[in-house]
């Protein structure tokens, strides 16, 4: 008997309506496997779940669909997609730098030297020059939207679009880029998923943004549309690092061959998100954030007919095509723990190089002794007094200390002069370097005669001054004292 059932079941499966696991799945209609078989055999014969595991055995396993030949409009596409986002990740320094795990020192330096190596600055001056109609000027500006950075941008392009009709012609043969496409997709993965640790690792230490004590007393009108976005997101602490774990969280999708195209969706949002805030804040990344969105899209790509056929008419997500890197399934499994391996290195290296630069330099190192807002009450140039009124542009109306290495002076007509500052307590001494302007140095000598108050003599602008502080509780500031409530009776809105 059990011979027979077995060959029962194998005609089964080589017959055209017992077909339920071939390339395309079963047919619309299509029986479960136990009751197909109790359809046609004796009751009693054998269980459902017997049956339903003979079949198992029997019928061949379902596969992924095989890739159809490539049209003409994808070859070309994907060839200059492939030219462009490959000439990019190679010259772009924040990609560079972030692949080496992120970093100050030496690694900056490195991904400096590496930028300089793909200056082109001939192509890069005859863009500047006869395209954007402005000076390339000496130096790279780091930010990216500069002449150089944008100029580089046009002559990606137009190598890209160089490339690609050769490229075709030499390549017009050839049905797909199926096996070029899969290292492709690899490197633009890593590409990405670097950016998205280097940014979310920034966020969720938090670094990237902060608000010193001096963006208090700076008048609104008076900040830049980027300090205004910097200011409103270095407020709100848990803000920043909510927004920065779900860079990571991107990053860490796109590294796992699994989870790659829900990485480069959420990439994808969350990139768009921040070319809205770099083009209406002005921020000067705007190029940059722009590159990594297509790198986004540019994964997406081969998956959205299938994520827009599953959204819009609610069927079940199509299987995708394999895209596996080589054919032997351990050499698969092998790739993958590679790849994650490599993908939490990168993370774990950002964060440990950023979580440093916070405690050292950022709003993570200890306050000094003097942090906060001083007042100015008293202020002479040599010997004459200065009453506080708006329209004297020599008189100091507040000092404030940021931190142990920055100081700010506050100026009666609010305008504010950020120095590096060096503070010794032991010596009652601050020497300041003016960051606009090093050149300009001066020293203040101090007595502390109360918590609140300070004595100060300086020679600053040819003159010798002489200042009486008081320092300002930070509490009756309502930016930093208002706080959170479940209940209010009413809105704050100040």
């Amino acid at each position: 008997m059990k011979v027979r059932v077995g060959k029962w079941l194998r005609t089964l499966a080589s017959s055209p309506a017992g077909r339920v696991g071939g390339r395309g799945g079963p047919p619309a209609g299509a029986l479960p496997a136990g009751r197909l078989a109790q359809r046609v055999l004796p009751a009693g014969l054998l269980s459902e779940a017997a049956v339903e595991g003979a079949l198992k055995r029997a019928l061949p396993k379902a596969v992924p669909p095989t890739p159809s030949r490539w049209s003409g409009a994808t070859r070309t596409a994907f060839r200059f997609g492939c030219v462009y986002a490959g000439i990019y990740c190679l010259t772009t320094p924040q990609i560079y730098l972030a692949l080496r795990g992120g970093g100050m020192g030496r690694l900056q330096e490195a991904a400096d030297a590496w930028a300089k190596r793909w200056a082109f600055r001939p192509a890069r001056r005859w863009m500047a020059t006869h395209v954007l109609d402005r000076e390339l000027g000496a130096d790279r500006f780091d930010g990216g939207d500069d002449p150089y950075t944008w100029s580089g941008q046009l002559c990606w392009l137009a190598a890209a679009a160089a490339v690609t009709p050769v490229w075709s012609a030499l390549d017009r043969g050839r049905p797909d880029h199926a096996a070029l496409n899969r290292w492709f997709r690899l490197a633009v993965r890593f590409c990405l998923a670097g950016q998205m640790f280097s940014y979310g690792a920034a966020k969720a230490v938090p670094l990237q943004f902060q608000l010193p004590p001096s963006k208090l007393v700076q008048p609104l009108g008076d900040l830049s549309p980027m300090s205004l976005l910097w200011a409103q997101t270095g407020f709100s602490k848990p803000y920043q690092i909510l927004l920065g774990c779900a860079e990571i969280t991107g990053g860490l999708l796109l590294v796992v061959p699994r989870t790659a195209t829900l990485g480069a969706l959420l990439s994808a949002v969350e990139m768009t998100q921040v070319v809205i805030l770099n083009m209406t804040f002005d921020v000067p990344v705007k190029a940059h954030s722009l590159n990594l969105l297509l790198l986004s899209l540019l994964l997406l790509a081969p998956d959205a007919a299938r994520l827009a056929g599953a959204l819009t008419s609610g069927r079940a997500l199509p299987q995708a095509v394999s895209r596996d890197l080589f054919r032997s399934r351990r050499a698969n499994q092998a790739a993958a723990a590679l790849q994650i391996g490599a993908g939490l290195w990168l993370l774990g290296a950002q964060l440990r190089n950023d979580w440093r630069f916070h405690k050292t330099y950022g709003g993570g190192q200890e306050k000094p002794e003097l942090y906060g807002l001083w007042e100015v009450e008293d202020f002479s140039a040599d010997g004459e007094q200065h009453p506080p009124l708006t329209t004297d542009a020599r008189r100091w109306r507040r000092v404030v200390v940021d931190s142990a290495s920055a100081v700010t002076i506050q100026y009666m007509d609010d305008s504010l002069d950020t120095c590096m500052a060096v503070i010794d307590m032991d010596a009652g001494s601050i020497a300041l370097t003016r960051m606009t302007d090093p050149s300009w140095q001066a020293v203040l000598t101090f007595r502390r005669p109360a918590a609140d108050r300070l004595t100060v003599e300086a020679k600053a602008d040819g003159s010798d001054l002489r200042l009486r502080l008081r320092r300002r509780d930070l509490a009756t500031v309502p930016l930093v004292s208002r706080g959170f409530h479940w209940v209010q009776d009413t809105s704050y809105l100040r």
